[in-house]
């Protein structure tokens, strides 16, 4: 049984629903706002927040428009695209390097929602839309007070990237990058336990944009309809596999590294741990297992998590080192041992001439 497990303690599931939980939504702004200041100090630990991945063999994204339903033809460069996702200190050469416009667009409910461009390394990507109203009106809904960000979500979504791949972990999240126009951004992003194939056709379905209720915590549709984009996923060289094998303590277990990819938008380590997780399964008088409500783990299952989670940091050239180690991933227990997968996205883009090392558990695996 693969137990998935991320930052906001909740399990995920590939792509339906994607919507950060106001924790996350905060961290999110908190990222945001801190791009903008000072500039960061060296030898401190950051807690940081969360975003993408990396591939095996290394693969950055480049995505050509297909010809999809309703395809514009407008394309934002990817660092336009990802300007608000960032902010204004990325590394927009980095950004034009590994990722690629999309440009492709549907038109349903009276809303055009546009791919605009693609951040993707083979187990992580980013993906960054607009959303705008025919009649050049704004959308009905207000921004969180706590975090600035619209209490938006789908009722539903799909994609084909990662279709058949085991284990995934995401999120998305709606902002206002130009509160003078009538247009909103939307940013999802996915996180898998095996590499995506490229070179084949995405296709991408967003059905009924709805506000979140706060009274009710229900969702309220405010445009309803189906839209369907198509585009080409290619891919590009841009992440690295560091050398594993080592031998690690988990704590007080002993663990092996399988693999360690770095790319500048994302990490993926899988680690095996000497000894099988329990997870404590509630079921029914059926036999049937019972869902945990609203998604969350119980106290025991976090108790796993932490027993077999191995410190991750990812230290940069400058001293700065950024800590991952309670972030997304899965855990696979079968066979008398537990497969460990850590992933995700960063908070910004990391060139890889500016990363010095990944470091799990006791080890330290210099990035050449």
């Amino acid at each position: 049984m693969n137990r998935e497990y991320n930052d906001n303690k909740m399990y995920n599931s590939a792509l339906n629903e994607l919507r950060f939980s106001d924790e996350a939504k905060s961290r999110m702004v908190d990222r945001l706002m801190a791009a903008a200041e000072q500039p960061e100090q060296p030898v401190t630990i950051h807690r940081v927040r969360r975003f993408p991945r990396i591939a095996a063999v290394g693969v950055a994204a480049a995505l050509v428009l297909s010809i999809g339903a309703g395809a514009t033809g407008v394309f934002k460069s990817a660092s336009d695209a990802f300007a608000g996702v960032f902010g204004p200190t990325a590394d927009t050469e980095i950004i034009d390097q590994i990722g690629h416009p999309i440009g492709a667009s549907d038109t349903a409910g009276g809303v055009t929602v546009t791919a605009d461009a693609i951040l993707f390394d083979g187990y992580n990507y980013l993906i960054s839309y607009t959303l705008e109203k025919e009649d050049g009106s704004a959308f009905d809904c207000t921004k969180n007070p706590d975090t600035g960000l619209y209490d938006l979500g789908w009722k539903r979504s799909d994609s084909t990237i990662g279709r058949g791949v085991d284990g995934a972990s995401g999120s998305s999240y709606f902002y206002d990058e130009d509160p003078s126009d009538n247009a909103i951004q939307y940013v999802e992003t996915m996180s898998y336990n095996d590499t995506v194939q490229t070179g084949g056709t995405v296709k991408i379905t967003l059905c009924d944009l709805s506000v979140m209720n706060s009274e009710t915590g229900e969702m309220q549709t405010i445009a309803k309809g189906s839209w369907h984009l198509k585009f080409k996923l290619e891919a590009d060289n841009s992440a690295v596999e560091l050398p594993a094998g080592q031998t690690i303590e988990v704590n007080g277990l002993s663990a092996s590294v399988d693999k360690v990819v770095i790319s500048p938008i994302g990490y993926h380590v899988v680690y095996t741990v000497n000894g099988e997780a329990k997870f404590d399964t509630v079921y029914n008088e059926d036999g049937e297992e019972i869902p945990q409500e609203s998604g969350r783990e119980p106290a025991s299952v976090s108790s796993t998590w932490e027993s077999y989670s191995a410190k991750l940091l990812v230290t940069k050239t400058d001293g700065t080192v950024l800590d991952f180690s309670d972030y997304g991933g899965s855990m696979d227990p079968h066979d008398g041992n537990t497969v460990c997968t850590r992933q995700g996205t960063f908070d910004t883009i990391l060139p890889l001439d500016e990363l010095a090392s990944v470091t799990i558990g006791d080890t330290t695996i210099p990035v050449k």
